[in-house]
């Protein structure tokens, strides 16, 4: 029998869901991929009663300065640095060959920098556990009926567990060191209920080939969270609780289909919304825009095991003007990778 070729498709349901800091400026980006085994055999469904855990890391780290689409190479020196380590947890129990119930706790730790009120660079950390999310997922057809194609969609909550007021020491221009707020990129949730929607689907296209589609949407109804949003000294604002985004679209092709090897290539795109589907736009701080990826990947199916590697490279990266912001900054490149395993 040929391996059941596996490919991740999709997350972070979106996830964080599980949320964590992101390569975006602001707040949460999912980063868990649901995944898919795609092969020559079709798509290998999660049966009812069976469980499936996974684990996904990611890494990312931002420094370069952006004002709309163009980098900043002038503010490079005193803007501010992030490096990121992420992973969720995710547990997903399948209630019927069609419909599952999936559970993703991320741990996140965020080591970051910034120019302070005396002029100097100086680092500090953030760390815990992010905003919880539980999904409940669809499929549109019978699967035993569809191996071929199919859509996936999902409806869940994020719940506001993440620590959205984490502090640590901050240096005053009269020489003071003082324990405030960490900038929105480094908490670790955004201090908001959420509604999750979400969607995956897949095509064969030929033997061995396939499409694939995702998207995830977090409705935050809570336009903000009283967290101080800019250092002593500024304007008094605080931070926004925003919606959130992602998408993934590409091929997926097994490439080895002896050792359960495969390829896939697409785009992706992470963003936060200039204002919110419930609201609007606020006066709160927020940093919205999106960066757009290509995203390779490869994944490797061994009996019940997946794992998968990606590292989407930035294409396009766009910080767009709110009434608190206009600036911030973008990674160059993620780095994920995933395990799960079926039961």
């Amino acid at each position: 029998m040929r391996w059941k070729l596996g490919l991740y498709v999709f997350a972070t349901a979106v996830g964080v869901l599980a949320f964590a800091p992101s390569a975006f400026p602001q707040g949460c980006i999912p980063d868990h991929y649901m995944s898919l085994s795609l092969g020559a055999e079709g798509i290998q469904y999660l049966p009812s009663g069976e469980w499936e855990g996974g684990v996904s890391y990611r890494h990312l780290h931002s420094e370069n300065v952006f004002i709309g689409k163009e980098e900043q190479p002038q503010f490079h020196d005193v803007g501010g640095r992030n490096t990121v380590h992420s992973i969720d947890l995710t547990a997903t129990y399948g209630l019927s060959s069609r419909f599952g119930l999936s559970l993703t706790v991320p741990v996140v730790h965020d080591d970051f920098s910034g120019i302070h009120d005396d002029d100097q660079r100086h680092s500090g950390s953030s760390g815990g556990v992010g905003d919880v999310r539980l999904v409940a997922t669809g499929w549109m057809l019978d699967p035993n009926e569809n191996p071929k194609w199919n859509l996936n969609l999902g409806l869940g909550v994020k719940f506001p567990t993440g620590d959205y007021r984490a502090t640590d020491y901050y240096y005053t221009a009269d020489g003071q060191i003082i324990r405030r707020p960490v900038d929105v990129s480094a908490q670790l949730g955004d201090g908001g209920w959420g509604i999750v929607l979400q969607m995956q689907a897949f095509q064969k296209l030929r033997e061995d080939l396939y499409a694939y589609a995702a998207a995830l949407y977090l409705i935050n109804p809570r336009v903000k969270n009283g967290t101080e949003g800019r250092s002593p000294g500024s304007p008094s604002l605080v931070n926004s609780v925003p919606d959130q985004y992602f998408g993934r679209l590409g091929l997926s092709y097994v490439i080895w289909p002896a050792m359960g090897l495969s390829f896939s290539l697409g785009g992706r795109i992470d963003g936060i919304p200039v204002g919110d589907l419930i609201g609007g736009r606020d006066d709160g701080f927020r940093r919205a825009g999106y960066s757009i990826y290509v995203d390779p990947g490869l994944s490797w199916v061994d009996g019940k095991n997946l794992f998968s590697l990606n590292v989407p490279i930035a294409v396009e990266r766009n910080l767009q003007r709110t009434s608190t912001a206009s600036g911030g900054g973008l990674a160059d490149f993620l780095v994920i990778a995933s395990y799960s395993r079926r039961f």
